[in-house]
């Protein structure tokens, strides 16, 4: 599947991101939840009329019936900054088979063109090692409109996964240079250490993101028989190396450390009121756009 597929895109033209808090200054066409104006589209309520109220939205059956004048207020839209966020560490690009980072690419680029299409603005980021004096992160200016779709496909084009997980350092040098919060919507595998993606991710909700974490794994994470039995585990990141037989006990404890990281990093997301959805690379992106998304609560339909 191509992500530019019209019958893909298509079907992406019906969905939006959900929202809990996030808010916006800008007059815009996001719906935003508990939260009402005294113009628009979509009725939400009445409240008592004041001086100054537009006498247009006075409900004249109301005052015929009640003898009481009321005034209708709509649910209040606007224009929301939305920040992706996607970690280009070296471990995202193994196990080579999986090929996870193309995977957290198209991921990317359709929730991109998700945002675009409901007139919304982006910013989209690429975490990297702060490493032999490069930049902590690489990101575009905030795009608007679907005519700049494009832009983000370059980008993502340009990216290769290299070097350390820094995702807290990199979160913070990038917030730091932002001045209107939104949404922020975090790619990575995490597999780094816990302090890291709390700390990551407790200081965007802290500064007020209302934020979401999607969790890459490859199908051979889940299941590494199906990748090797006996062999020498290379650490992409640490350059450690280690000789492993993929022995009955091993792969049970493997299951068990494994589970335990998904649990740690599930419950402190849910602890946080961070919405965390895991999209495997056995599945497809589409499956993961049209279903998994949606069943996390990350993704309704328009």
């Amino acid at each position: 599947m191509s992500i530019t597929d019209p019958a893909f895109l298509k079907r992406l033209d019906r969905l939006r991101i959900q929202l809990r808090a996030a808010r916006g200054h800008r007059p815009g066409e996001t719906p935003i939840p508990r939260t009402n104006q005294p113009w628009g589209v979509e009725f939400e309520s009445y409240k008592d009329y004041a001086p100054g109220d537009d006498f247009r939205y006075v409900d004249w059956n109301v005052v015929g019936r009640l003898n009481q004048v009321l005034v209708k207020t709509f649910i209040a839209e606007r224009e929301i900054p939305f920040h992706l966020f996607l970690d280009t560490s070296a471990s995202m690009g193994v196990p080579t088979v999986d090929q996870k980072f193309a995977f957290a690419t198209d991921l990317v680029a359709a929730l991109s063109y998700i945002v675009l299409i409901n007139n919304d603005t982006l910013r989209l980021v690429a975490l990297s090692s702060p490493e032999k004096d490069q930049p902590p992160f690489r990101a575009i200016p905030f795009l608007r409109h679907r005519g700049r779709f494009p832009r983000i496909l370059q980008f993502l084009e340009t990216l290769v996964p290299a070097g350390k997980t820094y995702l807290r350092e990199a979160v913070r040098a990038c917030i730091e240079q932002t001045k209107e919060p939104g949404v922020a919507v975090v790619v990575s595998d995490f597999l780094m250490e816990r302090t890291q993606y709390e700390e990551a991710l407790a200081f965007l909700r802290a500064r007020g993101y209302e934020v979401k974490a999607i969790h890459i794994l490859g199908a051979s994470e889940l299941d590494p028989s199906q990748l090797f039995r006996r062999g020498k585990l290379h650490d992409v990141e640490n350059h450690g190396e280690r000789w492993i037989t993929l022995s009955q006990a091993n792969l049970r404890r493997y299951r068990e450390v494994l589970q335990a990281h998904l649990d740690a990093l599930q419950q402190f997301c849910h602890r946080h009121q961070i919405v965390y959805a895991r999209a495997s690379t056995a599945s497809s992106v589409t499956a993961l756009m049209t279903e998994g998304l949606p069943q996390a609560g990350l993704l309704a339909l328009r």
